[in-house]
């Protein structure tokens, strides 16, 4: 997904125009980027999340509820445990899933315009309206997918934003996922994915 979307952040062409007198700050729970691990563990519990496990790479993983639907919340740092992406996932239950996915979608646009891009793509033998668009998602060939970002920074490798989509977890059971990523994600993704790895 990460891959997909630094693509989407350096050639997406925008669908509309959302002009802004300053860079608009793309974040979860109103957490800063670069929050030391131990405030943004003590923001996040305070409203509301319990804290579960620490993760790899020193996340911190956390469950509670959004939009009324049990989520789970990764806080992603860097090496200096300051805070860089944030990665959450609402698992509504199916029949209410798409429901979901187009509120918190127009929960975003309220908040951050309209996205930069945005795509719901059927490949055979489904289609949109069809009435199996849940299985579709299970079987991945069904794509809901929104991008936020800032495409006044012209420095693509350090665009923040956030990407809405529909992911289909292990034993095919689907969920919203929203990921924040700061304009540190990049060098953090790269350091976790290796040396030999190359962003294009």
């Amino acid at each position: 997904m990460r891959r997909r979307l630094l693509v989407l952040f350096t050639v997406a062409l925008p669908l509309t125009a959302f002009p802004t007198a300053q860079a608009v700050t793309y974040r979860f729970a109103d957490l800063d980027w670069g929050t030391p691990r131990g405030e943004a563990h003590q923001r996040l519990t305070r409203s509301g999340w319990r804290f579960v496990r620490q993760g790899g790479y020193g996340d911190g993983v956390y469950q509670g509820t959004s939009a009324g639907h049990p989520a789970q919340v990764i806080l992603k740092y860097d090496p200096l445990g300051r805070l860089v992406a944030v990665d959450a996932r609402v698992r509504p239950t199916e029949d209410r899933l798409l429901g979901t996915y187009e509120a918190v979608r127009a929960s975003l646009t309220r908040r951050y315009g309209p996205p930069v891009y945005s795509q719901v793509s059927f490949r055979e033998p489904y289609r949109e309206g069809d009435g199996r668009e849940l299985e579709a998602l299970k079987r991945d060939h069904a794509l809901y997918d929104t991008v936020w970002f800032d495409e006044h920074e012209l420095n693509t490798a350090q665009r923040s934003g956030v990407q809405l989509e529909v992911v289909s977890t292990p034993f095919s059971r689907l969920e919203i996922r929203q990921f924040y990523l700061s304009d540190d994600w990049t060098e953090e993704y790269r350091r976790r994915a290796g040396p030999s790895t190359q962003v294009f």
